[in-house]
């Protein structure tokens, strides 16, 4: 037995608390920052003081750039620093500033408040036969206890209340920094003006001062906290040296400091640019900046992608540096900087450049604009500030001696090396590790090597959450790891993807592979809708990964059910990219067991013939290794036996996970989604596509017909469809707004977007909104329509055909719908143009298009009527020669074309690229 009582060696560390579950005598591993949970020692407070230190309080101004240091500002060390910018440490607690979205302007404020109120030492007791139970380098001896906060506030951008306001925040901190124990009071006044702060965000030790979003509550919980001095959570650890036989690296000041400006210099600008482009464009997402805003998005997921494959391998460099001394010459950021500068000072102009533009347009300039200064100020000051050629930053040769064997650190290249794109489709019953599956696929194109894994921070795309058995008690532990969207992660036995999402994964030759996660499959249908409607946005699939567990007694019935929905929607051939991937099959020696037999018979069994099911398709994995790197990343320990089973799991799967992607690349051809094959499921998503289209053409046919015949046939009215790049609703409950084009009133699309089931732009109710593809405006021409009167009504009876064609196919073929859309659209149409002859003054011309409207309703009813008592029509071929003949109307094509352009950019933001800064 070893009895220590916190000696004061060189070895001795001090950390600020940004996990504040730590406890005298709790294990710390000084390489990464972190508290090895679930291990501690014997140990008892040998002193417990209380005291009243003087408290710190400052306040910040923004803009930051890299010179000025959230992390310094708050009091982190210099290795803890590096730690969290380069994600070895999680950014939990105080920390999670590194974390905030908003963009940070001169109207940003960071108000920081520091107090200590009591210490407590402890006497540590190690029992020496338990020193390598985990690789912990230090123990907690000592701990301050106090309250920690930094508060972000977004004032107004209007100059005196910000100034008024930058008064009142003073008056705060100078009576913080007086300590009294009496309450702060403000008057009414300064209430009021700080009702006007725009955002507040807090980061703080005490989890309670987290969840607080105004700064009236913040500062009240402040004056409570200061008189619950035992309720008050750690905020500095000082570590004790355990061993010396574990080893971390060792920076001298000097480098960390220079690695540290260098991480700065470019995370700096690509957050402004990435919370500018993500909080204030998505207002101008659609009207004629939405494709620069659009470039200018992918522009800035290549910049990330740069400055992530940079600090890659100084993570790598640091963990795997095995306690050796670290010099200046081991990190040559080479030229490639200034590439890297060059290109976010270009994304800076050009977002400068759009919201002048954005002023402009929206004439937002008044005279008071001398007194205010606007965004678009803001943003050209931060691109002369944020991005610097200060040398000093930059490690190179001019600052050391470095030598000319370094490699530099590698970057992707904006223009990939290969343009191939291989679209992967998963599928599999629920509890069949769909999500850990890409999970541990992510970290097998991201390491050679099992070590190299468990060195690093182990990447999670998808949050997980399971049960592991632990220590030589067996102990259960619940283990959480990564940040949930809207993925059901806790529950288990539940499908933790909610929704289908693309993973996007670039390979070394630079081509892509995009692994497409899909809500797990069972009884009912409904998730196979979605994943239908998901893939027909792409244009092509080349293989299909059944996920399937091994050694089943039986086969779950989703099988042969998503197997024959497949063929009825892809057709027979989609078979020949089938690919079978078992999940845990460690214990059935990597291969697939009882599964094998019971599948051979289901497709036995199935109409379609030649089902490939052998060696070559067939890809044994075992996740398991991934759970140890994640619960080894929460601090827990295994015996070393345990260890080589993972690590026997990880190779296994790691080799298995090359077999697949060669497989795909060079055993399978792309099977096309968009020319070659016909199915009456892709029919039904293509006829629910041409709905809106073709009652909008109709109503703008008759509009140009009825001005023909009342007004002028020298004028015609023409559609244009606006591109739309987030999903956008329109409420039907929310009075309609009539605008006027020409003498004919139109009824405007109005966007809302809803959010977590809330409508931000009405209390409406969000099943009273429909969802739309594209936006349409207007525009009235001083010119007849390029049709003569005569062919505007053969157009009007080819459309009256098609609605009546793709209805019956609808209900009788595809049996997708009790009830006719084209008809309930038609009818929402003509409620719409009496609401507009009821509310307009001047109406003639709308009290004409609803006559021709009703007229062209019964028409179309009869005509319908008589097909059904026929029973004729519905033929697949028919179905797509109209389908084709729609898409050749220039009316209808633009506006198809509007909604292509559409489903690409919103399937964009279902695909995630593993970068995070």
């Amino acid at each position: 037995m070893v009895q220590n009582q916190t000696p004061k060696s060189g070895k001795d560390i001090e950390r600020k608390a940004i996990d504040s579950f730590g406890i005298l005598g709790s294990f710390y591993d000084a390489r990464r920052d972190q508290i090895v949970k679930h291990h501690q020692i014997n140990s008892r407070i040998q002193s417990s003081e209380f005291f009243s230190s003087s408290p710190f309080c400052t306040i910040e101004k923004g803009p930051i750039d890299e010179h000025v240091n959230l992390l310094r500002l708050i009091g982190i060390q210099n290795e803890l620093r590096l730690n969290l910018l380069l994600d070895i440490t999680k950014r939990v607690g105080i920390a999670a500033v590194l974390n905030y979205s908003r963009r940070i302007d001169e109207f940003t404020r960071f108000f920081y408040y520091s107090k200590i109120t009591r210490q407590e030492r402890g006497q540590l007791v190690e029992e020496s036969e338990n020193s390598q139970a985990t690789d912990a380098t230090h123990l907690i001896s000592t701990i301050d206890f106090g309250i920690d906060f930094i508060a972000v506030l977004q004032l107004p951008s209007e100059k005196k209340v910000s100034k008024n306001i930058d008064e009142i925040l003073n008056k705060i901190r100078h009576i913080l920094l007086t300590d009294h124990d009496n309450p702060l009071v403000l008057t009414n006044d300064e209430e009021h003006l700080l009702e006007k702060l725009v955002h507040i965000t807090t980061y703080s030790n005490i989890s309670s001062l987290m969840a607080i979003s105004n700064l009236s509550d913040l500062l009240c919980c402040l004056a409570r906290m200061k008189t619950m001095v035992n309720h008050c959570h750690p905020l500095t650890y000082y570590l004790q040296s355990r061993a010396s036989h574990i080893t971390f690296p060792i920076l001298s000041n000097e480098l960390s400091e220079q690695i540290e400006r260098y991480i700065l210099q470019f995370r700096t600008p690509i957050k402004y640019l990435e919370a500018s482009l993500n909080q204030h464009m998505p207002e101008y997402l659609y009207g004629h900046l939405q494709d620069r805003i659009y470039q200018a998005r992918q522009h800035c997921l290549l910049l990330k992608d740069d400055y992530i494959q940079a600090t890659k391998r100084i993570r790598q460099l640091l963990l795997t540096s095995n306690g050796t001394q670290l010099d200046i010459q081991q990190f040559d950021f080479g030229e490639k900087n200034v590439t890297l500068k060059t290109s976010i000072e270009q994304l800076m102009k050009e977002i400068a450049n759009i919201e002048d533009i954005v002023r402009y347009d929206t004439n937002i300039e008044s005279p008071s604009d001398h007194e205010t200064t606007t965004e678009t100020d803001s943003l050209s000051e931060m691109s002369n500030n944020l991005v610097t050629t200060d040398s000093a930053v930059e490690i190179s040769s001019s600052s050391s001696s470095l030598s000319s064997e370094t490699n530099p650190i590698p970057q992707k290249p904006v223009v990939p090396r290969s343009n191939e794109v291989y679209n992967v489709l998963l599928l599999g019953e629920t509890g069949v590790g769909k999500s850990l599956f890409v999970n541990a696929f992510m970290n097998y194109l991201t390491y050679d090597r099992f070590d190299q894994a468990e060195s690093d921070k182990t990447a999670v795309l998808i949050p997980v959450s399971f049960q592991m058995t632990v220590g030589e008690n067996a102990e259960e532990k619940t283990i959480e790891f990564g940040d949930s969207d809207n993925e059901n992660f806790r529950q288990h036995g539940q499908s933790v993807t909610q929704h289908c999402k693309t993973y996007v994964f670039h390979l070394d030759d630079g081509s892509k592979l995009c692994l497409i996660d899909t809500p797990a499959i069972n009884q009912d249908n409904h998730n196979l809708e979605e994943i239908f409607q998901y893939i027909q946005h792409y244009t092509h699939i080349n293989a299909i990964c059944f996920l399937l567990k091994p050694n089943l007694s039986r086969l779950n019935p989703f099988v042969r059910s998503c197997l024959t929905q497949l063929f009825d929607y892809l057709g027979v051939n989609i078979s020949q990219r089938l690919t079978f991937c078992f999940t845990n099959t460690r214990p059935t020696f990597f291969t697939p067991g009882n599964t094998a037999p019971l599948l051979n018979s289901l497709f036995d069994s199935l109409p379609s013939e030649n089902i490939p099911f052998n060696s070559e398709n067939t890809f044994c994995f075992d996740s398991e290794a991934f759970r140890y790197l994640v619960a080894r990343n929460q601090g827990l320990s295994f015996h070393p036996k345990e260890k080589s089973n993972y690590e026997l799991s990880w190779s296994t799967s790691l080799n298995e996970s090359h077999r697949l992607i060669n497989y795909i690349r060079t055993k399978l051809t792309p099977y096309s989604l968009t020319t070659g094959w016909k199915s009456i499921k892709h029919a039904q998503f293509q006829i629910n596509h041409l709905i809106r289209p073709l009652v909008e053409t109709v109503r703008n046919t008759l509009r140009n017909i009825t001005l023909w015949n009342i007004e002028s046939p020298n004028q015609s009215i023409e559609l244009r469809p606006i591109v739309i790049h987030r999903p956008i609703y329109l409420c039907l409950s929310c009075p309609p707004k009539i605008i006027k084009v020409g003498n004919f009133g139109i009824i405007a699309d109005v966007p809302h977007d809803i959010r977590r089931a809330c409508c931000t732009s009405c209390q409406c109710s969000p099943n009273k909104h429909i969802p739309i593809d594209y936006l349409l405006d207007y525009k009235l021409l001083n010119r007849p329509s390029t049709k003569q009167i005569s062919e505007l009504k053969d157009q009007l009876a080819i459309l009256r055909d098609a609605c009546i064609e793709f209805a019956y196919f609808l209900r009788h073929v595809a049996c997708c719908t009790k009830q006719n859309e084209l008809l309930v659209q038609l009818i929402r149409m003509i409620e719409q143009e009496t609401y507009i002859c009821r509310r307009s003054e001047t109406n003639y011309l709308n009290v004409q298009l609803v006559k021709e409207l009703v007229q062209w309703k019964q028409r179309y009813e009869e005509r319908t009527s008589n097909i059904i008592s026929k029973d004729e029509h519905g033929n697949l071929n028919v179905i797509y020669q109209w389908i084709e003949s729609m898409r050749e109307l220039p009316m209808m094509n633009e506006q198809l074309n509007a909604i292509g352009k559409s489903q690409e950019i919103l399937m964009k933001q279902h695909e995630i690229q593993p970068m995070q800064i």
